[in-house]
């Protein structure tokens, strides 16, 4: 069996100074013992290095967000090319559309989500997606661009059941966290039928908590939940679903765990308890 892991998470923010140490410890004791910090604009990616420093079992992604396109010609596209050059990351991201709060221009978000995925096919790395209220525009970039050759992931997923099964006949993977548990929710129906090697488990915390804790700070810890709502989904047990989650993360991204991560079964430890954060 597998420890779960996190697969997109901003542990570095600053809701999270209180109580980081708690927060990490809280997440081992459920299971979830591996992650990929996310970075989505010069700070924030400067915060997802120095979480990954030094630590096994994690591992950094670094974008320009669609909010911040504007960065990208300030520094950003030099920033995320060096850090590629130098390996200190495993993809490209978060980057894509968010026609939701359109917070920087569309044709800019568009340019910048463009240049990225040539980044990507550059440096030879996966890309770290997001997509809010664009995702048949989002299709389409992808198609005129060119798949990138390594793929990646659709983080926070939210498109619909075509989508879905478009990206994962095409090689993609779609990161499931929190909504999965919401009462309205419509992503079970969406990824109903699809292989579980189509998954990863994220929380993007501080944000998007499952449905117990919903409208309080998301942290690892509760990946659990959302992993037990996506195993039902599948058809497997927690146990089954955190290994067929690992070995997708690993090849996805090239990773290779530590000695003693695949001997964790995750059903043996308790359920997490909400927190004070």
């Amino acid at each position: 069996m597998s420890a779960l892991l996190d697969s997109h998470l901003h542990l570095g923010r600053p809701e999270f100074d209180r109580d980081r140490d708690e927060v990490r410890a809280r997440a081992a004791a459920t299971g979830v013992r591996a992650f990929l910090h996310v970075g989505y604009d010069p700070a924030s990616i400067e915060a997802a290095l120095a979480q990954a420093a030094g630590r096994v079992d994690e591992w950094v992604a670094a974008g320009i967000h669609p909010h911040d396109a504007g960065v990208w010609e300030q520094g950003g596209r030099e920033l995320l090319e060096g850090l590629a050059a130098e390996g200190r990351i495993v993809a490209i991201g978060e980057c894509g559309l968010d026609f939701y709060r359109d917070l920087s221009p569309r044709p800019l978000q568009e340019e910048v989500f463009r240049a990225q995925i040539d980044l990507a096919r550059r440096v030879d790395l996966p890309m770290i997606f997001h997509v809010r209220d664009a995702w048949p525009r989002a299709r389409e970039i992808l198609q005129e661009e060119g798949l990138p050759p390594r793929r990646g992931v659709f983080h926070a997923f939210a498109g619909d059941g075509e989508f879905a099964r478009w990206a994962v006949s095409e090689g993609f993977l779609l990161g499931i966290g929190g909504p999965l548990s919401y009462r309205r929710a419509r992503l079970p129906e969406a990824i109903a039928g699809l292989p579980a090697s189509s998954f990863l488990l994220e929380t993007d915390a501080p944000w998007l908590p499952p449905q117990p804790w919903r409208g309080k700070r998301n942290e690892p810890a509760y990946l659990r939940e959302t992993a037990e709502r996506l195993a039902a989904v599948c058809g497997l047990d927690l146990d089954e679903l955190a290994a067929v989650v690992a070995n997708s993360f690993a090849a996805c991204f090239d990773v290779r765990f530590s000695s003693g991560f695949n001997d964790l079964a995750p059903s043996t430890l308790p359920p997490p308890q909400a927190s004070s954060g």
